[in-house]
């Protein structure tokens, strides 16, 4: 069972948080949600109500197998400005565990250096704004090395499946995808 962070800050995305969250606890993952300014609710994008497990810990963030950013530009600069969570990208990077971010979330990857020679995806238009070297790819989900990225809402349950795959393994992506009333992995166009 994969330990898994999942970052929440008030202006997250709530469809892109949940649907990783759901996802990955079905297939099999103790999962984290982490609040980013402290334990309490936050108000997520779209004025919807999310309650994290706990308080984000930057001494914790080491026992963690995952760290995932989800999109919303409010969330993304909540998170993407706390220097402990950019240090604990980077430790668990370098530590060759997995790192995920969708939507706008890599623009914290950037802003902790992990993009630099990846090949990656984001909200099409957000990769403008980003100063990493790296290859921006038009696809809904880019798996390159231990690091997963998405495109936004209508790509997160291929997301969450795509980490729930590098994860917990193929078989568990797919019985947690057929629950879902989905096929795993996707058809290529």
């Amino acid at each position: 069972m994969s330990k898994v962070c999942v970052l929440v800050a008030p202006g997250s995305e709530e469809l892109e948080t949940v649907a990783v969250v759901d996802v990955l606890r079905r297939a099999g993952a103790d999962v984290f949600l982490a609040g980013v300014a402290g334990p309490g609710a936050v108000r997520a994008s779209r004025g919807v109500g999310l309650v994290p497990d706990g308080a984000w810990d930057a001494a914790a963030a080491d026992g963690f197998d995952a760290l995932v950013v989800p999109g919303g530009m409010g969330g993304v600069e909540a998170i993407g400005s706390e220097r402990s969570v950019l240090d604990a990208l980077r430790r668990s990077a370098a530590a060759g565990k997995w790192i995920a971010a969708i939507c706008a979330g890599p623009r914290v990857l950037d802003k902790a250096g992990l993009l630099e020679g990846k090949r990656f995806t984001c909200y099409p238009g957000v990769e403008k704004g980003l100063a990493a070297g790296g290859k921006w790819l038009d696809d809904p989900v880019v798996v390159d090395g231990r690091l997963v990225t998405s495109q936004g809402p209508g790509t997160a349950v291929a997301f969450a499946l795509a980490l729930a795959e590098c994860l917990e393994g193929l078989d568990a992506a797919q019985r947690t995808a057929a629950g879902m009333l989905l096929a795993w992995p996707p058809e290529e166009a």
